[in-house]
Parts: C-alpha cells; sequence; structure tokens
C-alpha cells in the first residue's frame, strides 16, 4: 500500500511539475506578445506578426494599435474576432488562418482599406453577404474551412485576383464570380461541386483554374473565351465530355483530365498552340479523337523533367502506335493495375491524387531504399 502511495505521489508530482512547466512556457509566450505589442506601438510599426504563440484570443492591447497595416494572428487557438477589431482602419492584411474561428462578425467588414484576407483552416461554417463590401480586397482565402456556399456579392470585389476556397464542402459556385474580371487565380479543389455553369467570359486575366477532387459533370462553353489561360485542373470529377469550345484557349499549357469518364479527347492542337502538358489517365474506354498526339509529342513542357502526354496501360490505341514517344520520355505511361506513377514522373502528379489512389512514386521509393542502405 506504501508503494502504491508513494508511486502516486509520484505521478501527481510529475502532472503538477508538467502544469508548472506549460504555465511558465505560456506566461513567456504572453510576454513576448506583450513586449511585441509594445514595441509596434511605441515605434509606430505598420506590421503586427504574432503567430504559433498559443493566444485564445487577440489582446486587447493589439486594438489601440489602428496606426497598423499588417497584422498576423496565425497559427493561434484564437476562436472568435472580437467587434473591437474594427477600430483598426488602416488594415491592409491580415491572416487568422490556421485559428479555431467558427464565424466571422458583420462588423469585421466595416475594415474597408483591406486587400489581403486570409481566414483559412478554421471553422467557419458560412461567410456573411457583407464582405461584398471589401472593395479593395486583391486576396481572398477561406480554404479548410466547413463552407457549403459562397455568398453571391463576392461578385462585388471588383479588385480581387485571388480566389482560394478549396477544401470546403461547397456544391455550387454563385454566377457573380464571372463578373471578378481581375482575377487570376482560381482554387475550388476538393469540394462538391457538380457543374460550372458560370459565364466565365469576362473573365479575361485568369491564369490559373484548380477545380480536381469535385463531382462536376458539366464544364460552361464559356471556357474557351478565357484568353489567358495557362493551367487548368479538372481531375478526379465525373466529366464524359470536355467543352469543345475548350479548344479556343490559345494559352492554356496544362490540362489535367485524369480521373474522369471522358468517352473521347478532343482537342485541337492548331488552335491550342501552347499546350505541352496534358493528363489523360484513368478514363476507362476513352477514344482519341481529334488529339494530334505526335505534334504535342514535339513540344517542350513547362518543366523539361515533365511528359508530354501521361496515360495508363490500358490505352492501347496510345501504347500501340507511339512506342517511340514512349522510348523517349514524352509519353509516360501510368500502371493503374500495379498503381505505380512512371519512372520519369516528378511532381507530375498531384501528390493528393497519389495518395488518394495509393499510386507508388518511383522516385520516392528509390530514394527511401538509398536512405535505408545508408542506415543500416
Amino acid at each position: 500500500m506504501k508503494a502504491k502511495h508513494f508511486i502516486k505521489k509520484i505521478e501527481l508530482g510529475k502532472m503538477k511539475l508538467f502544469e508548472l512547466k506549460t504555465q511558465t512556457k505560456n506566461q513567456g509566450s504572453m510576454d513576448q506578445v506583450i513586449e511585441k505589442i509594445n514595441t509596434v506601438h511605441s515605434n509606430k510599426e505598420s506590421l503586427l506578426s504574432i503567430p504559433n504563440k498559443g493566444l485564445a484570443s487577440i489582446p486587447d492591447k493589439v486594438f489601440d494599435l489602428t496606426h497598423i497595416t499588417n497584422l498576423n494572428l496565425r497559427n493561434n487557438d484564437i476562436k472568435e474576432i472580437p467587434k473591437k477589431i474594427s477600430k483598426l482602419k488602416n488594415l491592409k492584411v491580415i491572416y487568422l488562418d490556421g485559428n479555431k474561428i467558427s464565424k466571422i462578425d458583420s462588423s469585421f467588414f466595416n475594415l474597408k482599406e483591406i486587400e489581403v484576407l486570409d481566414v483559412s483552416a478554421n471553422q467557419i461554417e458560412y461567410l456573411p453577404y457583407e464582405i461584398g463590401q471589401l472593395q479593395k480586397l486583391k486576396r481572398l482565402h477561406f480554404s479548410a474551412n466547413k463552407l457549403t456556399e459562397v455568398p453571391n456579392t463576392i461578385g462585388r470585389l471588383i479588385n480581387l485576383e485571388h480566389l482560394y476556397g478549396h477544401g470546403n464542402s461547397i456544391k455550387k459556385l454563385p454566377n457573380e464570380i464571372g463578373q471578378l474580371e481581375r482575377l487570376t487565380q482560381m482554387n475550388f479543389f476538393n469540394n462538391q461541386l457538380q457543374q460550372l455553369d458560370i459565364d466565365l467570359s469576362k473573365l479575361k486575366h485568369l491564369q490559373y483554374v484548380e477545380l480536381g477532387f469535385n463531382q462536376l459533370k458539366t464544364i460552361s462553353e464559356t471556357i474557351g473565351q478565357m484568353k489567358n489561360l495557362t493551367s487548368l485542373s479538372l481531375f478526379d470529377n465525373q466529366l464524359t465530355e470536355l467543352p469543345i469550345a475548350l479548344s479556343n484557349a490559345k494559352k492554356l499549357k496544362k490540362l489535367n483530365v485524369s480521373f474522369n469518364k471522358l468517352k473521347k479527347i478532343e482537342l485541337d492542337l492548331t488552335k491550342m498552340l501552347d499546350l505541352s502538358e496534358l493528363h489523360i489517365f484513368n478514363n476507362k474506354g476513352s477514344k482519341i479523337g481529334s488529339l494530334d498526339i505526335k505534334c504535342l509529342c514535339k513540344r517542350t513542357p513547362i518543366y523539361s523533367s515533365h511528359y508530354c502526354l501521361l496515360i495508363d496501360e490500358t490505352q492501347k490505341e496510345i501504347v500501340d502506335h507511339f512506342k517511340a514517344e514512349i522510348e523517349n520520355s514524352k509519353i509516360g505511361i501510368v500502371n493503374m493495375k500495379e498503381g505505380r506513377m512512371p519512372k520519369g514522373h516528378y511532381k507530375q502528379i498531384p501528390m493528393e491524387l497519389s495518395n488518394k489512389y495509393g499510386l507508388i512514386d518511383p522516385r520516392m521509393e528509390k530514394f527511401k531504399q538509398l536512405r535505408k542502405q545508408k542506415t543500416d
């Protein structure tokens, strides 16, 4: 009994020591935070950066810094944005990503000077319609939250250039996104989108579009009117055909339509003069229509180590007729039966895709073997 009592006392002592160390660490972090706030206040610095400090809330002293333009509070444990934040009228850039925020109060959108807003990796369930008041906003990131929709007032953000909303549960994008004429990058990867029926004809500056890991069945024909589109990812969707007008995207360099249900690959390379990287693997039973594979394989991909065309072993039509291009590393074959990427692959297939379907990367496999040999 005495031994048990003694052991229990030791365990309690360890717990108290751990709690004391935690309190000391937290107090040390808070002391650093207060010191930083005081320095920014006394020196009239424009940036307050206090990330990774374990903050459960925004310290009240922050709201006295009405002169700051940049605020970095990323990777803390902040649960809410108090109304007092509206006192920071000069804010242009605010990072709140990696916290535990569940909602954004409408008063936040009185900060009319904001140009960059990042609330990614939180627990936000909806974006208030007042977001349309941020007329100067250029970059908006709300990825990895719990959103199911995007308010149509987003169309009022006339200066928006970057729009990132991947990793949510959004089922439909509002038509008003088509009004964002200055948009250059759009990412709604890994959502639940079923169709893209937006009029995209006004998005003349849009270069990068990421819509992989959705449930898309149709794509608007107006996609061909995006004259500066260079990269389009539509992998792992439910597409049975590509819009005919896609061939009008003359500056498109990279197109990924792997893991779909395409019946025929129809692309006019006489119009798509810049297309140099095409992923069409795992479209079971698909046929090659008006795609000039020899022409494609004469082009130089964005990265010299990349293949011009990625197919799988079931696409016999290509495997049998383009052996020279396969041998010259212009065409790479993904072995879906064995779950292996082609040997020459280097960061060409998205990691999320290879992880989901368990595709083995021969390069990484070789690297692990070499590392193992060194440690043995």
